[in-house]
């Protein structure tokens, strides 16, 4: 990440760029983001947590120095006893009196032997780990949500695009058609034909357009800022996509998702809690050694010390240890043992479910240019065979049904070759994201394939 000044340079220079005549850009989005995000922020704070585990752990392993004082000006006292007389009787003696006391100590103790408190410690720097990889797993998150919401935008920016082109077009065609059934050029049937195709393109630019609205909101959400209707994203070129990637084998990318994916690391360090909860419970019967000194004073400090001053100074061990604790501690034990086998089988499972989304994306990433080059092709041959269905209309040899149709699926594989685009870049970066791996030249190298 970047520092956080530098960040704040960054931004300041983003804010007081033109953005509603410049179109933003990925890295723009990116930082904007990062200072609204509200999944994201929570993370930051969630990390800032994280960080007091080690302190809290340590605490009980450093010496406590406690003070106590109780001072009671007013005390009323009544002592009743007996005595007997001169002639050997008892009697009842009944005593009133009114004192002030107080007393104060000053205790310092420090653990020689604690077990639960060692593996408090030990826990406390799993904790905050766990917080670091959970931290690093929202960042990355982040940046994937971030650039999937980017590509749904433009992709969905190109739809609109592309459908109001081919409404269009139909609107054109129909005026044409209905001139030339007015004159007797034309009969109802290709009229009707062209009206259908005209409406279903009504229907798809909506669609196109629900689509868009949605992927707006979805966007200004994650970035804190508001899209008008009208203002637009960069588009997407018609530039090759040759995305970097450091190697083509699957096994390079698992082995990196190994090292720094960080939900694994985070289900790994998962175990390792629930290991050091197992000994936090079975440390409960183990003995407790601490060294204490103490300093004491008193005055009237009790019933029986009544107008009698004390100062103590002691210095000691002190032990304790649980004999018989009702079965708790080897029933707690047991449960951390269970939940310690079930950290591991969710270790596997996260593991194994990244490696199957790393697989799917790469797979989608290499063969993306195959596709994308199938895709073009078809779109060459649905202009070629729209220019020739137009000559056989004039030759008298095709009707306007066919002319239809051609149109039709050139804007079909104008927008699959649109979403087949948009879905290589997905996968390459969520290849990185799945690999851990996403820096901010991914974000420059995105912005090189989109026009302003």
């Amino acid at each position: 990440m970047l520092s956080g000044k530098l960040k704040a340079v960054i931004y300041g220079l983003i804010l007081l760029a033109p953005l509603p005549a410049v179109a933003i850009t990925v890295t723009q989005a990116w930082f904007m983001a990062m200072d609204n995000d509200p999944v994201y922020l929570a993370a930051v704070k969630e990390q800032l947590a994280g960080e007091e585990y080690i302190p809290i752990g340590r605490a009980g392993l450093l010496p406590e120095v406690s003070l106590s004082y109780q001072r009671a000006p007013r005390n009323w006292q009544r002592q009743q006893s007996q005595q007997r007389n001169r002639a050997g009787k008892s009697a009842g003696v009944t005593q009133h009196q009114q004192y002030g006391s107080h007393s104060g100590s000053l205790t310092l103790t420090q653990p020689l032997f604690d077990f639960e408190a060692y593996t408090r410690y030990r826990l406390g720097i799993v904790q905050k780990l766990q917080a670091d990889e959970r931290y690093r797993s929202s960042l990355i998150d982040l940046q994937n949500r971030l650039v999937n919401a980017w590509l749904d935008l433009t992709e969905a920016q190109q739809k609109v695009k592309l459908a109001t082109l081919h409404m269009h077009a139909l609107e054109e065609q129909h005026k044409l058609t209905r001139q030339q059934f007015k004159a007797g050029e034309m009969s109802l049937t290709d009229v009707t034909e062209i009206q259908s195709a005209l409406s279903i393109a009504i229907s798809d630019r909506l669609t196109a357009l629900d689509t868009l609205d949605s992927a707006r909101i979805a966007f200004s959400a994650m970035t804190g800022t508001t899209l008008s209707d009208t203002e637009a994203l960069p588009t997407l070129t018609d530039k090759p996509l040759t995305l970097p990637l450091a190697s083509t084998e699957y096994h390079y990318w698992e082995k990196r998702a190994r090292v720094n994916n960080p939900v694994i690391l985070a289900a790994r360090h998962d175990v390792e809690q629930m290991h050091y909860e197992i000994d936090s419970r079975r440390a409960a019967a183990y003995p407790r050694v601490q060294l204490y000194a103490m300093h004491s004073e008193s005055n009237s400090g009790s019933d029986n010390s009544v107008h009698q001053k004390y100062r103590t100074q002691s210095v000691g061990l002190q032990v304790s240890m649980a004999i018989f604790s009702g079965g708790s501690v080897s029933a707690s034990t047991r449960q951390a043992a269970a939940r310690y086998e079930q950290a591991k089988y969710l270790h596997d499972a996260q593991r194994l479910k990244t490696f199957s989304e790393l697989k799917k994306s790469l797979n989608i990433f290499l063969h993306g240019p195959e596709r994308i080059k199938a895709y073009r092709s078809a779109v060459e041959a649905a202009k070629f065979n729209i220019d020739a269905t137009r000559k056989s209309i004039l030759a008298g040899q095709r009707m306007t049904v066919d002319l239809l149709k051609a149109e039709q699926d050139f804007y079909k594989t104008e927008v699959e070759l649109a979403a087949v685009k948009h879905a290589v870049i997905k996968a390459w970066f969520g290849l990185l994201a799945q690999a851990g791996e996403i820096s901010h030249d991914n974000f420059r190298t995105l912005d090189s394939y989109f026009s302003r």
